[in-house]
């Protein structure tokens, strides 16, 4: 494949996985107004994100065996319509009813994007290829999702919270329109499986039966649960609770997303230079110490968010270069069943995540302790996680 081949394949995967991405982060600022526009509470609210998560849990794990069968593009196709749709509920729901069915449309929408679009992309990179393409990813995705908090920001502050849905909407349209004109199927026929209920099943049995393919993912999973919890938690918590303006919120949050930005940027050179081994140990330190850190700045400083973001900045760098190592290698643990493998990884991260902020917005009382009960729990999970598939894959390697 030649550079420009690369490029293109590039920018269609950054265009199937844009509007999924900003979906979740755009409107976060708007959480305040929406809970007194639709006289709701905050956990009545954060359900918009919980089940944003069911609805792209619930459809992920259909995309990947039927894509295997079918190709990418036509699921992808009937994804991305799905997603159209519940972006125009959103934007004129009356009711938190209404607003919450067209949360759901767009997360089975979106679960077809996150899928489908880690599927194409390991149908088009292989091996090495397929690590430095995710890293181009982690670069640019978190640019624009940093950016979408800003934006959201200054959409809902200028033209009110519907001003956000717009956005996502038009999004999805523009996703849509250049899929269907450009996108060119990666998946020849010859390297389909037949769509038999047999077989799949069998497929998803030897993927459930992979220990190695479930330690990688459960520890992504949490590492990105307890990021989104503190993301979610906090907009409500910040400008409601500790008077924080809702001008410079998003900025609190894009810095975040910058944690996550400067991992991504300096990712590809400490692997030329230290190796793959020592990068993931050292990231599972800056994953550890942010955490702690935050933990510790909630206990000591509970009114204080800047030293609480402080830490979750750090622990967005380590898992940076955590998820942006053990995903590929995730990946290739199955090979033949790709598109399975990346609709599990996809719903049992998001999965994780809805539970995650579906408890920690069951226990929100007014201060960050609930979020720091979280981010600690979710540590104590994944440092062992960690540990056990190292020293099992270093026994197999032996």
């Amino acid at each position: 494949m030649n550079r420009r081949t690369e490029l293109k394949y590039l920018f269609l995967i950054i265009v199937v996985f844009i509007a999924a991405c900003i979906e979740t982060d755009i409107y976060l600022p708007a959480f305040p107004d929406m809970m007194q526009w639709f006289s709701a509470s905050e956990g009545a609210i954060q359900s918009l994100l919980t089940w944003n998560f069911v609805g792209i849990c619930a459809a992920g794990p259909f995309y990947g065996p039927i894509s295997d069968a079918f190709g990418r593009k036509k699921p992808l196709m009937v994804a991305l319509t799905m997603f159209l749709v519940g972006s125009v509920i959103t934007l004129f729901a009356q009711t938190l009813d209404q607003m919450l069915i067209g949360r759901i449309l767009q997360g089975v929408g979106s679960g077809g994007c996150f899928t489908l679009g880690t599927a194409i992309m390991f149908d088009a990179f292989q091996k090495e290829k397929a690590i430095a393409a995710t890293n181009n990813l982690n670069t640019i995705i978190p640019l624009i999702m940093a950016a979408a908090p800003i934006a959201g920001g200054y959409l809902n502050h200028a033209f009110g919270f519907r001003s956000n849905f717009l956005a996502i909407g038009i999004f999805v349209l523009i996703s849509f329109v250049i899929c269907l004109l450009f996108f060119d199927e990666t998946l020849p026929k010859e390297k389909r499986t037949s769509f038999r209920a047999k077989a799949v099943l069998q497929d998803f049995k030897l993927a459930f039966s992979c220990l190695a393919f479930w330690q990688i993912t459960l520890m992504m999973s949490l590492t990105f649960a307890a990021y989104i919890a503190f993301l979610s938690g906090t907009s409500v918590l910040f400008v409601v609770q500790f008077g924080m303006s809702k001008a410079l919120f998003p900025f609190v949050q894009s810095a975040l997303l910058g944690g996550w930005v400067a991992g991504s940027l300096i990712l590809n050179r400490f692997v030329a230079k230290w190796g793959i081994a020592k990068v993931k140990k050292v990231g599972t330190l800056f994953c550890l110490a942010g955490g702690l850190g935050s933990v510790a700045a909630g206990l000591l400083l509970p009114r204080n968010p800047y030293f609480i973001t402080f830490g979750m900045m750090v622990y967005a760098f380590g898992a940076n270069w955590l998820m942006g190592l053990y995903f590929p290698e995730g990946m290739e643990l199955l090979p033949k069943i790709k598109g399975i493998t990346a609709s599990l990884m996809t719903s049992a991260r998001l999965l994780i995540a809805a539970l995650v902020v579906g408890l920690s917005s069951s226990f929100y009382n007014g201060t960050v302790y609930p979020l720091a009960v979280v981010i600690l729990a979710s540590i104590v999970i994944i440092i062992p996680l960690l540990l056990s598939y190292e020293r099992r894959a270093t026994k197999e390697a032996a």
